[in-house]
């Protein structure tokens, strides 16, 4: 990550920093700089007098600040001389955004800035723990602390051995898994570090430091309220024996730094819950509209469908509506025709027979007159046509007509009739034929 570039500037410097260790500098104070202490940004910083250096003066300060991927809690500690000379500065940033690409990218500036290729330490790979690495410029040296101190270190006690740095970022944490833990030493130079490559943020850490200006006390047992400061920085919790006011404070303002920075984590959450609720609403209403039309449709071609079923049905009615016609037409002309050729075929009545005149000499007793077999009911019998009521009933009345008219005619004829010459009547007596 890129170094933010002239927070201390001018204001901070005198102006006759060292020629020789400015190129090592962080944020823009290289290290044998002379500080300006009048200049606004240094009031910025608590000071108060090194508990492990002797003449030396320890400053920090910590505060909130936004990059490009978020809010991030940045510390910043100085130790300078009583003249002001700077001999050690130092940034940690607890949360960084790094990936292996971004990692070299940002190393290669800082060789390019300062003119010199690094030497590089990768941390051993540990499962669940971020990759770590450690980059040095210059005189600067890292020594690896010893595993008495290390002990010591992982109860949560400070080791006392001035100037610490390790991968995570977190000493204690890194002691207790084991992870080597460095002592800066030498000088003039510059050290960056850094953690990354799990989705939790992680850490950055650049020094910039000549430790060839003053000397480590001779007793390991001295607090080194430097050594627990800028493990606070690096995100761990201090171990002193007696913690000062401007550590508390310190301790206070980085906390601050954190609530604000996990508020507007939760505010990003929040924005991005309702982003991702107002997604699915739209969604919703995308598959309920689709889903009406759908329904819609299927509305519209089941009513087209019932529009030309209902059409068929009316042409198979009218159809069978004019097959039964010319059924009925056909039946009622066969019947006619039939009961036609019927009555056709019938033998016509015979008529009744005319009385025959006698001369008035024949014999005043005469014989009933036989008559054919055909005329002696008086009328031929009819039989009505099954098939027609009306013709029987006119055909019995004309029979009963002709049977009274026979026997009217039977009443009133003379007692001899001629026949034929040589013929008898019914009685027996010969009929003379007529005279010409």
């Amino acid at each position: 990550m890129k170094a933010r570039v002239a927070i201390f500037a001018s204001v901070v410097l005198c102006g006759n920093a060292m020629a020789e260790s400015a190129q090592y500098a962080v944020d823009g104070l290289p290290v044998g700089a002379k500080l300006n202490f009048d200049s606004a940004s240094y009031r910025e910083f608590k000071c108060t007098p090194s508990e492990q250096f002797d003449g030396l003066t320890w400053c920090q300060k910590t505060r909130t600040e936004i990059g490009r991927r978020g809010p991030y809690a940045a510390g910043y500690s100085i130790l300078h001389s009583g003249e002001g000379n700077v001999f050690y500065v130092n940034r940690s940033q607890e949360a960084s955004f790094f990936n292996q690409a971004e990692v070299q990218a940002d190393i290669n500036r800082y060789s390019r800035s300062i003119g010199q290729s690094p030497q590089i330490m990768k941390m051993p790979h540990r499962n669940g723990l971020p990759d770590g690495m450690i980059a040095t410029w210059g005189g600067l040296t890292l020594k690896p602390l010893d595993p008495q101190s290390a002990r010591i270190l992982a109860e949560g006690k400070s080791p006392k051995k001035g100037l610490l740095i390790d991968f995570l970022g977190d000493l204690t944490r890194s002691a207790k898994e084991g992870l080597p833990v460095y002592r800066i030493e030498g000088g003039p130079g510059f050290v960056w570090a850094a953690s990354f490559g799990l989705r939790t943020r992680g850490t950055l850490r650049v020094v910039a430091a000549d430790t060839t200006g003053f000397n480590v006390p001779a007793s390991e047992q001295q607090a080194t309220a430097e050594s627990t400061t800028i493990v606070a920085a690096a995100g761990t919790n201090p171990v002193e024996a007696a913690p000062s006011i401007d550590t508390l404070q310190s301790e206070i303002t980085n906390l601050n730094g954190r609530i604000a920075d996990l508020e507007t984590a939760a505010e990003t959450a929040r924005g991005e819950a309702a982003r991702a609720r107002a997604a699915a609403e739209q969604t919703a209403a995308t598959g309920k509209a689709q889903l009406e039309a759908t329904i819609a449709q299927l509305q519209a071609d089941r009513a087209a469908a019932d529009a030309k079923a209902g059409w068929w049905q009316k042409a198979l009615l009218g159809a069978i509506g004019g097959l039964l016609v010319v059924l009925t037409g056909s039946a009622i002309g066969f019947f006619t025709n039939r009961r036609k050729a019927s009555v056709a075929n019938q033998p016509a009545a015979q008529p009744a027979a005319e009385p025959i005149g006698l001369p008035a000499q024949s014999q005043t007793a005469t014989q009933p007159i036989e008559l054919p077999a055909q005329s002696q009911n008086g009328a031929q019998e009819f039989v009505p046509h099954v098939a027609s009521p009306e013709i029987a009933a006119a055909v019995a009345a004309v029979g009963v007509a002709l049977e009274e008219q026979v026997n009217a005619t039977s009443a009133s004829a003379p007692a001899a009739v001629s026949t034929p010459a040589g013929e008898k009547l019914n009685g027996g007596a010969e009929v003379s034929a007529p005279r010409s």
